[in-house]
């Protein structure tokens, strides 16, 4: 037995470990996220070149050194220590901090216990810079907040751009969708949208609540997908001083809606945590900030919206039942443009009108085939895509000149001759999926 398992046994030597550690380091240096690598005691054994540049720091300043000695933490307050101390691993830590230097970084981190033989030797973090994205919420957020002095009267002036005016189409299932959101607007209680991305979700959204009784009122929007969770909660609900390192005291996009309307869009992305946070704050009304004991009365009404179909969402776990029951006291379901094929031609004429004037084309034509063709293309992205085609179609034509298939983004191009099914078509939805990862995160438009 004891020669089999020398046998099987792999001797490495110390230059192979030496090599391996090596290729290990060179593997680690080449990810975005920070990696720090502290034994149990605290002492910095591997600090990668993406938490270099993120903390300005160098590795050979850190390596060797207790984390204390490079970070202003101590046994009760590092995650790291934590983790030694415990062996469970703390997901998803969001947290705020200044370098030596006075940057400020704000992070998502997930720091993990590391055993061998089931001993912990080792703990590890894994590091996502997210200051680019808070200093642009921070800066919505002030926006948004500054929208609460707006001028009594002026609908333009509560965070909108759209009335039920601003919707295209003649088609019988647009004129459908629209009477029941005008009887949405005014029944003042939770309304559920869906509709594939592209449809004009926030359009409605923001007529519903420009038709409603709290249209003097704010519209506050977010995507719920666009956002890290650790980072939506405090984003909804807000933060008190000392919540968290670097948090102050901060209102939440429910605060700041007022009594007006809070717009969730894409919210079966939203964590299930999240959801029941929310589902408790439908229930009763009331909310905490983040790191706060007093209960905050919340006034606004509620709209969701998601891109996909939320009985599916339920049954994949994705959107709680129970949320769902909440958000959709109305429902309302937003047609593919494949759906109204017969407002096709209707909105073709109204962005060629709207992108002339743009790019100040006088009079602009779009030739019978280019035509015919646009009319009977099945457009996956919907009303989006169709108004990415007429403005990039229009900014590249010469003054005074016919909209040919010349005009055309070149993914349309290669289909004008081919005769067969766009539903069907691998270049098709190759081209589209190359679109939608440019344009997908857009506002919803029409």
């Amino acid at each position: 037995m004891k020669d089999s398992l020398d046998k099987s046994a792999e001797i490495v030597t110390g230059e192979e470990l030496i090599e391996q550690i090596s290729w290990l380091k060179s593997i680690v240096d080449s990810v975005h996220e920070g990696v720090i690598v502290t034994d149990v005691n605290g002492k910095i054994l591997l600090y990668n070149k993406a938490l270099e540049r993120l903390e300005d720091l160098s590795c050979q300043e850190v390596k060797g050194k207790y984390l204390e000695e490079v970070y202003n933490v101590d046994a009760s307050t590092s995650e790291h220590y934590k983790v030694a101390q415990t062996g469970q691993p703390i997901v998803d830590m969001y947290k705020t901090y200044f370098t030596r230097e006075g940057k400020e970084i704000s992070l998502v981190a997930s720091t993990y216990p590391v055993f061998n033989n089931q001993r912990l030797v080792a703990v590890y973090s894994l590091c996502r810079d997210i200051s680019k994205i808070r200093g642009l919420l921070s800066r919505t957020m002030e926006m948004q907040e500054q929208l609460t002095t707006k001028e009594k009267g002026s609908v333009y002036l509560n965070g909108t751009k759209y009335n039920f005016s601003d919707i295209i189409g003649e088609s019988f299932q647009l004129k459908e969708v629209l009477a029941n959101s005008k009887k949405a607007a005014e029944a003042d209680c939770a309304i559920l949208i869906y509709g594939e991305t592209g449809t004009g979700k926030e359009l409605f959204v923001q007529s519903i609540h420009n038709q409603s009784p709290r249209k003097e009122e704010l519209f506050v929007a977010i995507n719920c997908a666009a956002i890290p969770e650790t980072l939506l909660e405090s984003c909804l609900f807000g933060t008190v001083k000392g919540a968290f390192t670097g948090a102050t005291d901060s209102p939440g996009l429910f605060e700041q809606a007022g009594g007006g309307t809070l717009f969730l869009d894409e919210i079966n992305s939203m964590g299930s945590a999240l959801q029941a946070k929310l589902l408790r704050v439908i229930q009763e009304k009331t909310m905490r900030r983040v790191g706060g004991k007093k209960e905050i009365e919340v006034n606004c009404r509620i709209i969701s919206a998601t891109n996909e179909d939320p009985w599916e969402s339920i049954q994949q776990g994705t959107l709680r039942k129970d949320l769902y029951y909440r958000l959709a006291v109305i429902s309302l379901y937003i047609p593919s443009l494949r759906e109204r094929s017969q407002d096709i031609g209707l909105l073709l004429d109204y962005f060629v009108e709207k992108y002339s004037k743009i790019y100040g084309q006088k009079s602009v034509h779009i030739c019978s085939k280019v035509r015919e063709f646009l009319l009977s293309y099945n457009w996956p992205g919907n009303v989006r895509e169709l108004e990415h085609v007429i403005e990039s179609s229009i900014s590249m034509l010469d003054q005074g000149s016919e909209l040919t298939m010349a005009y055309l983004p070149v993914y349309l191009k290669s289909r004008v001759s081919e005769k067969s099914s766009w539903g069907n078509s691998n270049l098709e939805q190759k081209y589209y999926s190359s679109f939608m990862s440019k344009h997908g995160d857009v506002p919803e438009e029409q």
